[in-house]
């Protein structure tokens, strides 16, 4: 089959895009030509746009009732040195930021807003839903603002009239005045108040952990008025008492001991040390003596039978037995006194002993005392620092003075604040540029539509051939390359002609001419194509291969004479269906509906009666279906030896021209490149330089 072959262009060759995007220092400068295309190009919707807001900007002041703003001026005012109690008693009246802003609040608040629909009447005789209108209104129209950095404050007010503006502006300054004096008083006496109560609960506080810390001291036996606790002392008396009574324990022992150690020795008790002080002991060994000289004296002088001898030895040994029974009580009374002294050492042990174990509980009850005692200093200082300052609220109590004070109250304002209708106007204007501008992006973005050779390129990476401009009526181009040969719109199809032949890769001898969606003025263009080579001494045949529209015999208005169908099905000769139109131009139309007519183009039969004509015809143009809709398209696409694919300008989608690629591409069709139709060209050159009609002003004069 002739000039079926695949070729895919768009790789292998610069693009317009490509060539752009190589031009040197096109990324270094600063380039306003595509703001300038995007405005030019949605200049109507911009203009429309703007005009649109601001008409309404201009309705709208012109409609807006008129109001009035007046303004009063108060000033913050610090407590004077001479009332030592307002200090006290309002602690923040000393002028800041914060506090400036807070006055603002206060003077923009709901309360202040009643306070002044009340001084002024307006909620006599209204229902509670009619109060909380008016006090929103007052709310709404009232503004508060700080002079510079001054402690001034400028009340704003916006009324229907001079006079209420006035009136509400100044009853705001004197009732904020006003409530900044009662609020100082209320402050005061609150405090007052409060401190009271809370000088009571603290006292009591303070006095029941005093009581707890006492309890606590008496029952852990904490008590001392030496520092110490009573169990301390106690062990140190009886560490004392403890060594005295180990001491006399000892030494009577050793007195016992010593007296029976001479007992046991044989000794008659005379030598116990004890004995010896005796003075009981010491009288009756005088008597012993004194007995024992006269036992002596009559033992010399009489025998020893001799009665007065006898009496005398009687006497002389009872006075040894009371000497010995002395000495036995000697002993006795040194073995009681060393067993006393024992029996003590024994109990002041044991009460050493309990003593030191009461101290090991009275230590591990020092730590909850150490808190007890917090606790009471903690309350203790709670109530004193509470009592100072209540007896400075008392003592500053009747000296408080408004923080606030009137500067300047308003005088009736002479001339309305709103509208401003120079501001309104600025303000309509800069909004309708912006929308206008934003509305020409938005459709700018969300068109997606083809209009330049940079997106016919970037999308399908095919040619660009021509632009193709618009002509005003669709039956204007049947004769119009006749009549009209050195215009725009026939030059256009002469750069189409030549764009095709030098990029082609082969013969270009039957053209065909299709687009991906119907309306894109396909047949206008294969009409204008074909005559236009016919004016070049070039025996041409235009072929309308669209079965569905026959576009092309409803352009020429051909009708009741054989056409492509009769030929194909063998029922007339080629020779009467050809429609010339002059020596070198002649029209093979579809005239008849057929049932076959899609297998006929699409077969064999087609490319036998192309085949024959191509030695009868210097150039054949095919107007094909459109390639979306209609399949057999690119069946009869496949016998051309080049097709040109067609745009309409601002109407062929983007992702449908992709798409018609896409199925082009698919199959063996030689696909020379793609023309841009039905150009407008006023919004042509607006849509970038790269575009060929950007430069339309500067080379019109060459067309007729």
């Amino acid at each position: 089959m002739h000039g079926t072959r695949l070729v895919v262009h768009g790789a292998s060759h610069g693009s317009l895009a490509e060539i752009g995007s190589r031009s040197i220092g096109e990324a270094d400068a600063i380039d306003f030509s595509e703001s300038l295309s995007f405005i030019r190009r949605r200049f109507k919707l911009i203009a429309a746009v703007f005009a649109a807001v601001l008409a309404l900007g201009i309705v709208i002041t012109l409609i807006m009732p008129p109001s009035y703003t007046a303004r009063s001026v108060v000033s913050l005012e610090s407590p004077s040195p001479e009332s030592p109690g307002a200090a006290a008693s309002n602690p923040d009246q000393l002028p800041n930021s914060a506090l400036v802003d807070t006055q603002i609040e206060i003077i923009e608040s709901r309360e202040m807003a009643t306070r002044v629909a009340a001084a002024a009447g307006l909620l006599n005789g209204q229902s509670p839903n009619e109060r909380e209108d008016v006090i929103d209104a007052l709310i709404d129209r009232v503004s508060a603002t700080r002079s510079g950095e001054s402690y001034a404050i400028t009340i704003a007010y916006e009324g229907d009239s001079p006079q209420e503006a006035a009136d509400r502006a100044n009853e705001f300054a004197r009732q904020f005045v006003q409530w900044e004096l009662l609020s100082t008083k209320e402050r005061t006496e609150e405090s007052i108040g409060a401190i009271r109560e809370r000088l009571e609960e603290l006292r009591s506080q303070a006095q029941a952990d005093t009581v707890a810390l006492q309890n606590y001291r008496i029952r852990n036996d904490l008590l001392s008025t030496s520092g110490a606790s009573l169990t301390e002392q106690e062990i140190s008396s009886y560490n004392q008492a403890v060594t005295s009574a180990r001491a006399a324990a000892a030494e009577d022992q050793a007195r016992l001991s010593t007296a029976r150690r001479q007992l046991r020795s044989g000794s008659s008790g005379d030598d116990v040390g004890e004995a010896l002080g005796s003075n009981v002991v010491s009288d009756l060994r005088a008597q012993e003596s004194t007995i024992a000289a006269q036992v002596a004296d009559l033992s010399s002088r009489y025998g020893p039978n001799h009665p007065a001898l006898i009496a005398a030895q009687d006497q002389l040994a009872e006075v040894r037995q009371r000497i010995q029974a002395e000495i036995g009580r000697v002993i006795s009374n040194l073995e009681a006194k060393a067993a006393v002294s024992q029996q003590r050492l024994s109990s002041l042990s044991g009460s050493l002993s309990r003593a030191r174990s009461n101290l090991a509980v009275s230590n591990g009850a020092l730590a909850g005392l150490d808190e007890l005692q917090r606790n009471a200093q903690v309350s203790q200082g709670l109530y004193e620092a509470y009592l100072a300052s209540y007896q400075q609220l008392v003592a500053g109590e009747g000296t408080e003075r408004p923080n606030a004070r009137i500067l300047t109250l308003s005088a009736l304002p002479s001339k309305p604040s709103s509208p401003n209708i120079v501001i309104n106007l600025l303000l309509a204007t800069f909004a309708g540029l912006g929308l206008g501008l934003l509305a020409g992006f938005i459709t700018d973005s969300v068109d997606r539509t083809i209009a330049t050779p940079r997106q016919v390129e970037h999308a399908t990476g095919q040619r660009y051939l021509a632009s193709i401009p618009k002509l005003e009526h669709k039956g204007s181009g049947v004769r119009y390359v006749f009549e009209e040969p050195r215009s725009p719109f026939v030059e256009a199809f002469r750069s189409l002609v030549t764009s095709v032949e030098l990029n082609a890769d082969g013969p270009t001898k039957v053209i065909a001419i299709t687009s991906p969606l119907p309306q894109e003025g396909k047949s206008v263009t294969s009409t204008s194509l074909a005559q236009v080579l016919s004016t070049g001494h070039r025996h041409t045949l235009l072929i309308d291969c669209d079965y569905a529209r026959r576009g092309v015999s409803q352009l020429m208005n051909i009708a009741d004479r054989p056409g492509l169908c009769e030929v194909l099905e063998g029922q007339a000769p080629i020779e009467d269906a050809l429609l010339w139109d002059g020596e070198n131009f002649a029209i093979l139309p579809i005239t008849s509906d057929s049932e076959n007519i899609e297998s006929l183009i699409s077969g064999d039969a087609f490319t036998a009666l192309l085949e024959g004509l191509r030695s009868r015809f210097d150039n054949i143009v095919l107007d094909l279906p459109p390639v979306l809709p209609i399949a057999s398209a690119r069946s009869v696409a496949a016998k051309a030896d080049t097709t040109i694919m067609l745009a309409r300008f601002g109407k062929t989608p983007v992702d449908a021209l992709q798409a018609a690629m896409r199925l082009m591409s698919g199959s063996w069709i030689s696909v020379a490149g793609i023309a841009i139709t039905q150009v407008d060209m006023k919004r042509k050159g607006r849509f970038g330089r790269e575009d060929p009609y950007y430069y339309f002003e500067q080379y019109k004069e060459y067309y007729a």
